[in-house]
């Protein structure tokens, strides 16, 4: 860059301008790139932004508390059933007792089979007959 002139000296001027040249055609040549990258990916979370507060789109996180709160007071729900039944009237209790775990029993081979259809590998613990035994089964 810098450069002797015919008496053998450097010209200060010359060699400030070819310098400053320099740098302004390297940042021209890359600092397209990653500024059209960086606008590319802000245009992107300002639409996912947009599209959170026109509640088109939601955390997974607030759908699985959703769903357990729903669970949650579904099975509640369920296992107070039986004492719902007249005082001292043992046979109704047992009764929907029977019909309260036949449900939750039903609600746990559904969730199993929708974990199969959706490809979610069987939990650690297997039952005798070898298949896997779901979170929900544990409990009835």
């Amino acid at each position: 860059m810098i450069e002797r002139n015919a008496q053998g000296l450097f010209d200060q001027d010359v060699s400030r301008l070819k310098y400053l040249t320099l740098l302004r055609s390297e940042h021209r040549r890359s600092g397209r790139r990653p500024d059209a990258e960086h606008v590319k990916v802000k245009s992107e979370m300002l639409q996912l932004r947009l599209m959170e507060k026109r509640r088109q789109v939601c955390l997974q996180s607030d759908v699985n508390d959703l769903d357990h709160r729903i669970a949650g007071i579904t099975f509640t729900a369920l296992s107070s059933m039986p004492a719902c039944a007249p005082p001292g009237d043992l046979v109704t209790r047992r009764k929907i007792e029977t019909c309260v775990f036949q449900v939750r029993k039903q609600l746990a081979a559904i969730a199993v089979e929708m974990a199969d259809k959706e490809g979610e590998p069987p939990l650690s613990g297997n039952r005798a007959d070898g298949s896997a035994a779901s979170a929900c089964s544990r409990v009835f």
